[in-house]
């Protein structure tokens, strides 16, 4: 499909990585000219919903029927006035909309772009009678209301899959039936072996096949070609055992699991690959990073990555890490430094898609080691730099699966760091208010994505239910 600003995809994604267009039922409160023009709404929100054809209300009989009678495949119901005067079957006969906890959505005025502020009282007459009722402020916001509610269709029937022992906090064994319960998406939990079994299945000539179809987004500065290999055949075992399960993405357990165990067959470059086939991918099996991840990218439409942050402010705490605190250079004055944070995973910022770095290419290298275990020249990581001076939202959503933590952020730049084969690479963040959020942080692992989408990601987290912190 090529390469555009926001999202690579090597191919058509498969059908259950795609989110669904919502489906709006318009209802027009008695038969009359209605005060939407539909048509032209169903044209502008082409790609996010679609509308069924609109019933007139002829009775509160009727109006009962019809609210009740709303099939389970209807997301969300649009109603439709006759004039601006709030004397609407809504408002005489709400019952239904009680019972049938269908989202109520306001559409702003078309020709002006604007939120139909007649609507206030019924928002909140509506609301306290525990209706989820919105007025959408702009056609942008309208949208995006539209997507959250396809979202939470999509998170309801999908899984993603964790691989290796469960022996961090990001236990999926212990907790995560609470994404379950909070989002719908199932968490499943598999042995890496499961993985390692299906490399036989894989010819060379299969991996060369794959890698000349692949290779133009990356350059092999120092990877073995045995490597190289070795970086393809767990790619193509995660891919299979992903679409056995249709499930939208994975994560390794690979410094509590695999690589502690003398394993460098790590997934870096799988979790790149896989995500040009329209799934996402994160570092360490950390099942809450893969749903931040499943938020932004498939809400968004735009590629995520992930990695460690660590405010610079720990400098004794980074030093212990490091065997340096990876202080900012000067021209980043330290009364600026309670809002930088280095993001940093095993050698290198992180696995940053070939989208998302200046040149459009992600540099292969041998897998980067930590300051704990050292870097043996065997593996394929992934060493790309961050765009400089670029806007970034950072999102974790919470192990309760009820919150969701939403910060205002940038990159500053990408840092090589001399002399240190285990931290080659970082990149050094600004956030609005760091400090706000490290009292609240879930985990060191964040979800970074282009761009300033905070009010957006909001919006998802309330249709979504979630508890949305903003900093």
């Amino acid at each position: 499909m090529g390469k555009n600003i926001d999202r690579y995809l090597a191919e058509e994604p498969r059908p259950w990585l795609k989110r669904p267009l919502a489906k709006i039922q318009p209802v027009l409160a008695k038969e009359g000219n209605p005060n939407i023009d539909v048509a032209k709404l169903a044209k502008k929100i082409e790609g996010s919903g679609v509308l069924n054809e609109m019933i007139a209300i002829k009775s509160p009989e009727h109006w009962s029927n019809v609210i009740k009678g709303l099939g389970k495949d209807v997301d969300g119901i649009l109603p439709v006035s006759i004039t601006a005067y709030p004397t609407e079957i809504w408002n005489s006969h709400p019952q239904p909309l009680v019972e049938r906890k269908l989202p109520f959505i306001f559409w702003p005025l078309i020709d002006y772009d604007e939120p139909d502020f007649w609507r206030w009282s019924a928002r909140d007459f509506l609301r306290a009678l525990g209706i989820d009722v919105h007025i959408a402020k702009n056609q942008r916001q309208g949208i995006a209301l539209l997507r959250a509610l396809a979202m939470k269709r999509l998170l309801a029937n999908s899984k993603i899959v964790v691989f290796g022992e469960q022996n961090f906090p990001w236990n999926a064994n212990a907790a995560g039936h609470l994404i379950k319960k909070g989002l719908g998406t199932e968490i499943i939990v598999r042995p890496i072996e499961d993985i390692r079994k299906l490399y036989r299945k894989f010819s060379d000539k299969d991996l060369e096949k794959l890698w000349n179809e692949r290779k133009e987004r990356y350059e092999g500065a120092s990877v073995k070609p045995e490597d190289l290999k070795q970086a393809l055949r767990t790619y193509l075992g995660i891919k299979t055992i992903l679409e056995e399960e249709k499930a939208l993405g994975f994560g390794v357990n690979c410094f509590g699991d695999l690589i502690t165990k003398g394993g460098r067959d790590v997934p870096c470059l799988a979790q790149s690959l896989v995500r040009e086939d329209g799934y996402i991918a994160s570092c360490d099996g950390d099942f809450c990073a893969m749903m931040s991840m499943v938020l932004a990218t498939y809400f968004l439409d735009k590629t995520c990555m992930m990695s460690n942050m660590y405010p610079v402010s720990y400098v004794g705490a980074l030093r212990d890490h490091f065997g340096n605190p990876l202080s900012p250079a000067p021209k980043y004055p330290k009364k600026d430094w309670k809002n930088i944070a280095r993001l940093a995973h095993c050698g290198f910022i992180g696995v940053v898609s070939p989208e998302m770095t200046p040149s459009g290419k992600a540099v292969l290298k041998d897998w980067g080691g930590t300051y704990e275990i050292k870097r043996d020249g065997r593996g394929c990581g992934l060493d790309s730099d961050l765009k400089g001076n670029q806007k970034i939202t950072v999102i974790e959503l919470k192990f309760d699966g009820k919150t969701l933590l939403i910060a205002d952020a940038e990159v500053l730049e990408t840092t090589r760091h001399k002399g240190m084969p285990h931290c080659e690479s970082s990149a050094l963040l600004k956030f609005r208010d760091l400090e706000g959020f490290v009292e609240n942080i879930s985990r060191e692992h964040t979800a970074i994505v282009y761009g300033d989408h905070v009010e957006d990601m909001k919006i998802l987290g309330q249709v979504l239910g979630l508890d949305c912190k903003v900093f």
